[in-house]
């Protein structure tokens, strides 16, 4: 569970990130797409632990707006963490949350801690899935649930190979899966067969909202943060992964799937 490591933010992607997508956030959707993503479980009085927390967005909407009783926040980068603990404070729930730097391998908490796992767009990073959701089914308490959204791959087609290789010419480890896959690693390690609810229009449909807005009302603030050469790469980011979405090589989807009785 370490293979995100060189997945890493420096102040400047930080602040980029947060002109595109909001604050809080390194991925589309905002605090609407957390809302989505916890629809169909209890956070409401509940411990919840957020792995890949980010900057910390989820966190914040998690106790504020569906009044989690608290939120424990992992994440690999202390960047990230640096800036989820200013937004944490900001947003005047730093009693509510614990944010950890977290290297990967045994979660550092005792078994039965948490009525729910959250984690989005994490485990497109991980080659060893099963002993992540081993992991998250450890801490998860009886009929606890792990509930989140992840990008698949969903053809090996020119579209997907165009995004994959420009990852991997970034240095970016990201080891994506089918959802079958996915599925298959969660219900063979500890979870009921889950649900899954296509996200893929609409991820597109957002995705190229944000590449206009890149285009056009964001240019100049991207171009003063980024200068010329780092605007172009982060276009060239933003059309390969909406072309992969609109043309049937990424799917992107939330799940939710609930800890076994034993």
């Amino acid at each position: 569970m370490t293979d995100a490591a060189a997945n890493r933010y420096d102040s400047q992607n930080i602040k980029m990130m947060e002109l595109v997508y909001g604050k809080g956030y390194l991925s589309a959707g905002g605090d609407e797409e957390v809302a989505r993503i916890v629809s169909a479980v209890t956070i409401e009085g509940n411990d919840v632990l957020d792995i890949g927390c980010g900057l910390g967005g989820a966190a914040v909407t998690l106790v504020r707006d569906h009044r989690a009783r608290h939120v424990h926040g992992l994440d690999i980068d202390s960047r990230v963490i640096e800036r989820a603990v200013e937004l944490v404070e900001a947003a005047g729930v730093a009693e509510q949350v614990t944010l950890t730097q977290f290297g990967g391998g045994v979660l550092p908490y005792a078994d039965d801690s948490f009525e729910v796992v959250y984690v989005t767009a994490t485990t497109c990073h991980l080659e060893d899935l099963a002993g992540f959701f081993r992991e998250s089914c450890r801490v998860l308490r009886a009929g606890g649930w792990i509930v989140g959204g992840e990008w698949f791959k969903a053809a090996d087609n020119a579209a997907f190979k165009r995004w994959d290789s420009l990852l991997r010419q970034q240095g970016l480890n990201f080891h994506f899966v089918s959802r079958q896959q996915f599925e298959t690693a969660l219900s063979s390690n500890g979870f009921e067969p889950g649900s899954a609810i296509d996200r893929t229009q609409a991820t597109s449909e957002l995705t190229h909202g944000y590449l206009r807005r890149v285009e056009t009302d964001l240019r100049e603030e991207l171009l003063t943060t980024l200068g010329a050469e780092g605007l172009d790469s982060f276009l060239a980011w933003t059309r390969s992964r909406y072309d992969a979405l609109a043309n049937g090589g990424m799917y992107y989807g939330h799940f939710r799937a609930r800890k076994l009785a034993i």
